[in-house]
């Protein structure tokens, strides 16, 4: 009889004791699952104040750093997501001129040679804004991010005054364009 009863009371102290366990996995399970949805909203509700919604989430979210980032952490994001963006971009267009200059292009290249030129403003454009986001100088950070979006759009413009040439580069100066906004987005969203 007192072995049955201590299986009971052993039962229940097992089950107390699982329990606990249970509640502590669940309180921890809750709290992250609260975080996440927090920083998702951080992120969510930065980006439907841009142009681009899609652009925007997709690339801060492809920053780990996102994840616990505060709004004016997400704008440091944005603008070193253009800058490397431009960065890249010049490089494609450098990969380009020397195969037009391979193919015997004149025209293509003299195109790409003036994207270089406009590319590396931009992206000299970009990194002043940094400071100058810093410094919360917003419109000093306006004009410099604003110089650059058009710089992107010169590079478009230069094959459009080709007859016969198209863009090999629409949609890089697109997606850098579009970028740029979305940091100009952000950046109205903060304290200054």
């Amino acid at each position: 009889m007192a072995s049955h009863s201590s299986s009971k009371e052993m039962l229940v102290l097992l089950f107390l004791i699982m329990s606990c366990f249970s509640l502590t996995s669940t309180s921890s399970s809750s709290r992250l699952l609260h975080n996440t949805i927090a920083e998702e909203d951080l992120v969510s509700a930065t980006c439907k104040k841009t142009l681009y919604f899609q652009l925007c989430v997709s690339s801060l979210r492809s920053d780990p750093q996102s994840q616990t980032s505060d709004l004016r952490g997400l704008a440091i994001i944005a603008l070193n997501l253009s800058i490397a963006n431009g960065v890249n971009t010049l490089s494609h267009v450098s990969n380009l001129v020397s195969e037009a200059a391979y193919n015997g292009s004149q025209f293509a290249s003299t195109s790409l040679s003036d994207c270089i030129d406009v590319y590396s403003d931009a992206i000299q454009n970009l990194q002043d804004s940094v400071q100058a986001l810093n410094d919360k100088s917003f419109d000093t950070m306006q004009t410099l991010v604003a110089a650059a979006m058009t710089d992107s759009e010169t590079c478009e413009d230069g094959f459009k005054e080709m007859n016969g040439l198209s863009s090999p580069l629409t949609e890089q100066n697109q997606h850098f364009s579009q970028l740029c906004s979305n940091f100009l987005a952000i950046t109205t969203l903060l304290d200054y």
